[in-house]
């Protein structure tokens, strides 16, 4: 594999790939991603995140271990795979904010971790998890901050409904209570009572304060059937 070497990163790709004719701009939009990350989290990594920039999700599969197609992963404590071709290119926030909020903490919630990454993506598939959550609570898909936080529940929901919720929920918790508040619950392994330590109030309230104002938002019809075709594809 040829490699690419920028200030905070080192690429890894196929020579002849398209990774390798994007290389430059891939650098120049992961430390942009690097930058604001650690401005907001207020840490920055002691080493550079190594990026391995593959032809296929079943190359990341294979890399993963369990052969299972995957558009990427992050692999603590620096390496993160990812597929970057004609079709996808699986760069930006989200591993990134993985790799580089571990070294804080990794809490043992996927809910908590996963809302942290969608949080610095704004957006599933160029929608707002603003909006992706007020849909679901219209149409009846939306699934409680409260039960998320169960690590066996989240695993068995579709990603499509779970990753915009706590996206938008993290949203609402950092603007509302402030990131420094929200660094206090993320160094902490139980969810449930670090919440109620930091914010005073149960997960189940927290929702309910969260879905209250997510209702405060009108969306676009046209935007709503846009969501509704890309959920039944």
């Amino acid at each position: 594999m040829k490699c690419f070497e920028s200030e905070h990163y080192i690429f890894h790709y196929g020579a002849g790939t398209k990774a390798a004719q994007d290389i430059t701009a891939i650098a120049a939009c992961q430390e942009n991603c690097f930058r604001y990350i650690c401005c907001v989290l207020g840490v920055t990594p002691e080493f550079k995140i190594e990026y391995f920039l593959c032809d296929s999700p079943e190359e990341v599969g294979r890399f993963y271990g369990d052969n299972d197609p995957c558009n990427g992963f992050a692999a603590p404590p620096s390496k993160i795979y990812a597929v970057y071709n004609e079709q996808v290119q699986c760069i930006g926030f989200h591993e990134d904010a993985h790799i580089i909020s571990y070294t804080v903490n990794r809490p043992d919630c996927p809910a908590i971790r996963e809302g942290l990454a969608m949080y610095f993506d704004r957006k599933w598939w160029g929608i707002t998890n603003l909006d992706w959550t007020g849909y679901y609570i219209k149409t009846g898909r939306y699934i409680q901050v409260d039960q998320l936080l169960d690590k066996e529940f989240f695993f068995q929901q579709d990603d499509t409904i779970t990753y915009p919720i706590m996206g938008a929920f993290t949203d609402w918790l950092i603007t509302t209570y402030g990131g420094e508040n929200y660094m206090r619950m993320y160094k902490q392994q139980d969810m449930v009572l670090a919440m109620m330590q930091v914010y005073k109030q149960t997960p189940k309230e927290l929702n309910q304060a969260f879905t209250d104002y997510i209702r405060l938002f009108r969306s676009d019809k046209a935007l709503e059937q846009r969501m509704e075709e890309l959920l039944i594809k």
